[in-house]
C-alpha cells in the first residue's frame, strides 16, 4: 500500500519533522510562508532585493537552529525572526532615526502578534528594560559550561562548529548545552508573559 504523505499543515507535526531533519516538510515551511513574509518585511523595508536576502537568513536560521526548537508555533516564530531582520536593517541603516515604521490597521492573524515594536515606543521602554533583566537572570542562572557556550553562541556569533572547536569539546556537546539553555529561558517566559512577548523574546534568542 502506498504510504499517505505527511499532514505539513499540522504545526506539531511540520516542527516535529523539521526537527528530524525532514526536508519535505522545509521545503513544505518554505513555499507555504515564503510570500507571506515577503508581504510582511515589504511593510518595513521597501527593498525587494533586501528583504529577500532577510528572509532566506530567517529560513537559515530555522535549518541551522532546528534540533533545538521547542513546541512553538513555527509560523510565529517565522514572523518574529523576519520581524527582527527588519528592525536591525533599519537600524543599521540609520533610517529608524528618520522616519517612523507604520503598520497596516488591517494586519491580520498571527501578523497582529508583532504590531508593537518596544524598542521604539516611549510606553514601551519600561517593558524593554524588564525583558532586558529576564534575559540577564536566566544567562546568570545556566550552569557555567551551559552559559559560557551561549554567551559564545548568542552574544559572539560563533557557529556551534567554532565553539566546539574553541572549548575541545563535541558539536554534540555544544548543541545539548545551547538546548539546555533555550529550554530554560522557554520555561521562563512561557508563563509569565503573554504569547506575542514570548514569542519576541525566543526568535532573538536563536537568532
Amino acid at each position: 500500500m502506498k504510504k499517505q504523505p505527511a499532514d505539513f499543515s499540522n504545526q506539531t507535526l511540520l516542527l516535529e519533522e523539521i526537527k528530524k531533519g525532514n526536508n519535505d516538510a522545509f521545503e513544505y515551511l518554505f513555499k507555504n510562508y515564503y510570500p507571506r513574509l515577503c508581504g510582511y518585511a515589504a511593510r518595513f523595508i521597501d527593498d525587494r532585493d533586501i528583504v529577500e536576502d532577510i528572509i532566506q537568513e530567517c529560513f537559515m536560521k530555522i535549518w541551522e537552529k532546528k534540533e533545538i526548537l521547542q513546541s512553538i508555533s513555527i509560523s510565529s516564530l517565522l514572523f518574529a525572526i523576519v520581524r527582527n531582520g527588519c528592525l536591525d536593517y533599519l537600524k543599521h541603516s540609520a533610517i529608524v532615526e528618520q522616519r517612523r515604521i507604520e503598520y497596516s490597521a488591517t494586519i491580520e492573524g498571527e501578523e497582529k502578534l508583532y504590531h508593537a515594536d518596544f524598542s521604539f515606543e516611549p510606553e514601551y521602554e519600561t517593558l524593554y528594560q524588564e525583558l532586558e533583566e529576564q534575559i540577564r537572570f536566566v544567562i546568570d542562572g545556566l550552569p557555567n559550561r551551559s552559559k559560557e557556550i551561549f554567551i559564545l553562541s548568542r552574544f559572539e556569533g560563533m557557529k556551534n562548529r567554532e565553539i566546539a572547536e574553541k572549548l575541545q569539546i563535541s558539536v554534540k556537546t555544544v548543541e545539548y548545552h545551547i538546548s539546555k539553555a533555550l529550554s530554560d529561558f522557554y520555561n521562563h517566559f512561557k508563563n509569565r508573559y503573554p504569547v506575542n512577548i514570548y514569542i519576541i523574546v525566543i526568535s532573538w534568542l536563536i537568532a
